[in-house]
């Protein structure tokens, strides 16, 4: 008994100065994650315990996944226990989307993060204990992960895209030591019958592979657990690295291809991982990067690099590579009279528009029925008086636009022919004179997941 009562207060003593290292304000709101199983009932107890002595705002949160009759009763243990300690409690019931083709536990998770991301709160804080780290190394090692999954769970993080910081206050903590404080304690919980199903990978680890493990190599959490670390570390100079490589190929949101060519393949690969992990896209697998590495390595100047995944596209124009949505091709709008607002294609772009005396389209050419609509192929427009009618293809190749654009344009039309094309060209007959009333029109496409920096033509 002398032993258990020295661990728990040693783990007090362990998390106080783990939660010291990141809350210096005294005012700071600390909301703890809890499900009701035993290791988020004792961490929202510890921080029951040093609430006083640090000077913080405690609350907590509960996620119902409403996937189990026994979500119900882990809703009202975790009810009654912050009665009991007096911790105000927000309880969420979420709908997990099972046929989302992320599987069931990621498609959970997803849905708790989706809350999480809502919380009033500075700091969020799980429950994931050492044997968590060890079991996740073991399911990443398995996955064939590279650096950044193999260094497992950071012990913190910001919460993107909020402000919160996501902290793992017991991540260096065995799973007995919590089971010795919560018996000493005379702490309860409910355990998730799940948790028992040795379908799922980790309980699969935990039920049958680390006993096993255990039986050889007794002290196999810590030295996966340091293993980790190591490797973090090593991602992190991957990291520093990929930085300096981004400030040096980086122009506008786009990187610069010939010098990330130059880099070599696997810095090249370093750089691009870091790259779209800021861009908040998954990173490539190896059979994809391969695939754009063959493209961009060999590419003449013809060609059009591209490739798809997670419904983006990397694409490389002009030795520049950007990232662009996929969309469904966009249905054509009809505009009865023409307003200076702003016109948006959903995930497309958005066409501004000007009154400007002597320049852009002719404001009678506007002021009737006219259409948004798309490419269609074979267009061609009379520009200058002297000169015949030249092809769109001919006119997008001389302003460089690249071959993805092309396509999701928007061209202007009335029911005779085409008008104008915005930041291209506009037919002779609708070109405003010296003296007459015309709009200048802005085309502007949404680069980077709808987002960022983006091209501006004017007409």
């Amino acid at each position: 008994m002398a032993n258990s009562r020295k661990s728990a207060v040693n783990l007090i003593d362990q998390v106080g100065q783990f939660l010291q290292k990141y809350i210096t304000d005294h005012n700071s709101h600390i909301t703890v994650a809890v499900s009701g199983g035993l290791d988020s009932v004792v961490l929202l107890y510890l921080c029951s315990q040093l609430t006083d002595q640090l000077q913080f705002r405690l609350s907590a949160v509960h996620i119902n996944h409403q996937l189990q009759s026994i979500n119900d009763e882990m809703q009202q243990h975790v009810i009654k226990l912050c009665e009991k300690l007096s911790i105000p409690l927000t309880v969420v019931a979420v709908n997990v989307e099972l046929d989302s083709g992320l599987g069931l536990e990621k498609s959970a998770r997803q849905a708790r993060y989706n809350v999480y991301k809502t919380l009033d709160t500075d700091f969020l804080l799980l429950a994931h204990h050492a044997n968590d780290q060890a079991e996740t190394f073991l399911i990443q090692l398995f996955r064939g992960s590279g650096l950044p999954g193999l260094a497992a769970m950071p012990e913190s993080r910001l919460l993107k895209p909020t402000t919160i910081q996501l902290l793992r206050p017991l991540i260096h903590v065995k799973r007995s030591v919590l089971y010795d404080y919560a018996l000493t304690r005379q702490l309860t919980w409910v355990e998730d019958p799940t948790n028992q199903d040795s379908y799922y990978a980790r309980n699969y680890i935990r039920q049958v592979l680390a006993p096993l493990i255990g039986n050889k190599f007794s002290h196999w959490v810590d030295t996966l657990n340091r293993t980790s670390l190591h490797l973090a570390k090593s991602q992190q100079l991957l990291d520093t690295l990929a930085l300096i490589d981004l400030q040096q190929c980086t122009l506008d949101n786009r990187l610069d291809g010939r010098k990330v060519v130059a880099l070599g393949e696997e810095r090249a690969a370093n750089l691009v991982r870091y790259w779209l992990v800021k861009t908040n896209l998954p990173v490539l697998q190896e059979a994809q990067w391969q695939s754009w590495w063959q493209q961009v390595k060999t590419r003449k100047q013809d060609t059009h690099p591209r490739l798809d995944f997670a419904g983006v596209s990397l694409v490389s124009d002009n030795n520049y590579w950007y990232i662009i949505n996929n969309i469904a091709p966009w249905q054509t709008i009809t505009v009865s009279t023409w307003q200076l607002n702003d016109i948006e294609i959903p995930y497309v772009g958005v066409l501004t528009s000007q009154r400007v005396l002597g320049k852009g389209v002719k404001e009678t050419s506007l002021n009737q029925c006219v259409t948004l609509k798309r490419r269609e192929g074979g267009e061609s427009l009379k520009v200058h008086s002297q000169r015949p009618h030249k092809e769109i293809k001919q006119l997008f190749q001389e302003l460089h636009i690249p071959l993805w654009q092309r396509d999701r344009w928007p061209f202007i039309s009335d029911e005779k022919g085409l008008i104008a094309i915005p930041g291209v060209a506009t037919e002779l007959v609708h070109q405003a004179g010296p003296d007459e009333w015309g709009i200048v029109l802005t085309w502007r496409f949404y680069y980077i997941n709808g987002q960022g920096d983006a091209l501006h033509v004017k007409i």
